[in-house]
């Protein structure tokens, strides 16, 4: 087994080298695929939904939440009673948690809710908008699984993990599965695309997050009542018209 070891290491080694030989330029089709495929981009322009979230472990319970969303801004609020009047709120340039009645909280790229899963991965980024693709790969009958590696653009806001793989399913232009990279390119999240929304090519139903270095469990998140819908005068403004905005869905 010792005098294994070198050969192991560089067959892996090979491996490594034959996988980032595989990557390709990016083409026109390429760029339109992805652009196609892009669940940000796809999204209406202001709609509502309910969220659920639910850790797949025993014992931790589901947290249920309001989601609106108006292009690049999005309110995620609590439903539950324990947790009235709390909300997360996404703006352009950053990331706030709002409590009635207190100060707004400016959070860090990425930050985790109690379900443990982060409002990027909740809403999505823009990745045809926001990230280069780096190179595209190909797998599976006929190359119909297609894999865009991205990284984040100079000047992108706000981006917890700088480098993405995005595979998409060439046939029916939809994404199967988004990892989520370090600056290292190692692989920290996954998010798995289960099911879709009736009568939306892009609305998912159900998605799985996994977390591939913490070793916390893996969470459903599923969405709900999902509409078209324009959102409430000042609903995403930092200002007290913006608290009366969300105060009063709460009222309904």
């Amino acid at each position: 087994m010792r005098n294994l070891r070198p050969l192991l290491a560089a067959f892996a080694a090979a491996l490594a080298l034959a996988g980032s030989a595989a990557a390709a330029p990016p083409t026109a089709a390429d760029r339109a695929l992805l652009a196609d495929a892009d669940l940000h981009a796809a999204a209406p322009d202001t709609m509502r939904a309910r969220v659920l979230v639910e850790p797949l472990q025993p014992g931790r319970p589901g947290v249920e939440l309001e989601l609106w969303r108006r292009g690049d801004e999005a309110l995620l609020r609590f439903l539950d009673e324990r947790n009235r009047g709390k909300a997360f709120l996404q703006l352009p340039d950053a990331s706030w948690f709002l409590a009635r009645n207190a100060r707004p909280v400016r959070l860090a790229p990425g930050h985790r809710f109690a379900a443990g899963v982060s409002l990027q991965e909740i809403l999505g980024l823009a990745y045809s908008r926001d990230f280069r693709i780096e190179g595209v790969r190909r797998a599976g009958e006929g190359g119909r699984l297609v894999s865009f590696d991205l990284r984040a653009a100079p000047g992108t806001a706000g981006v917890a993990y700088p480098r993405v793989t995005y595979v998409v399913d060439a046939t029916t232009r939809r994404p199967v599965r988004v990892e989520l990279r370090l600056a290292s390119g190692r692989l920290a999240r996954m998010l798995e695309l289960v099911s879709w929304s009736p009568g939306r090519r892009l609305a998912p139903a159900e998605l799985l997050v996994k977390d591939l270095v913490g070793g916390q469990p893996a969470v459903r998140v599923r969405f709900r009542e999902l509409e078209e819908r324009e959102a409430p005068a000042h609903l995403f403004a930092l200002s007290p018209e913006g608290e009366k905005a969300r105060a009063a869905l709460g009222e309904r």
